[in-house]
């Protein structure tokens, strides 16, 4: 199936992997990094064919403005406290409006490892099913999810998505490669990813920060 309309929601820098203790602003250059290769998976792409980048970031929103699709300016992203899936429902409005017969597939920007043709082969999978997910790499959460349609699109990202995600009706798909599964919140998970192969712009941040580690 091709044709998809990818939903890419970004928080802004500051806000974003709160939990990966980093020194000085390391944080939000990764949480950039990550949200720009997350950016170039999906234009390079063979399946995504219109990119839905939801977010209050400025730079963000600068990088997004060229490729195919559109970006949907949060105006007060943490007003809301289920924030990931209500930017996430500003990009599935936008999809029932201008795409609502395409393939949706919802591309969390902290999958720093995926490749696009490790995109692509999930996306195959997912479309086998009216309604899909991916589980990540602890078997608990959610990375992708992905509906026929936009209008069967639902989420439950948070805590334990990935039996809500079941228990709505989704089914799991498993077979994926290990990069559509390791997205990163912990120290852990980076270095998992970082074995995976990172994208260039998270390659280049990290090794950044591992000379500086070494110089110290």
């Amino acid at each position: 199936m091709t044709g998809w309309t990818a939903v890419v929601p970004v928080k802004p820098w500051t806000l974003s992997k709160t939990r990966l203790a980093l020194p000085g602003d390391a944080r939000e250059r990764l949480a950039r990094a990550f949200a720009l290769d997350t950016l170039d998976t999906l234009v390079e792409s063979r399946h995504v064919t219109s990119i839905v980048v939801v977010t209050a970031e400025p730079e963000m929103a600068a990088a997004a403005a060229g490729v195919p699709g559109t970006v949907v300016r949060e105006d007060r992203p943490m007003l809301s406290r289920d924030h990931l899936n209500a930017a996430i429902r500003l990009g599935r409005s936008w999809a029932v409006g201008r795409r609502p017969g395409a393939p949706v597939v919802v591309v969390p920007s902290d999958l720093p490892a995926m490749r696009p043709e490790d995109l692509d082969e999930a996306l195959v999978a997912l479309g086998r099913h009216d309604r899909a997910h991916v589980v990540d790499a602890d078997g608990h959460g959610t990375t992708l999810v992905a509906a026929a349609r936009p209008a069967l699109l639902r989420t439950a990202y948070g805590r334990g998505s990935g039996a809500t995600h079941r228990r709505q009706g989704s089914t799991i798909e498993l077979d994926v490669d290990p990069r559509v599964r390791r997205d990163v919140d912990l120290p852990e998970h980076l270095e998992q990813a970082r074995h995976l192969g990172l994208r260039p712009h998270a390659l280049a941040v990290v090794d950044a920060l591992v000379a500086r580690v070494g110089a110290a």
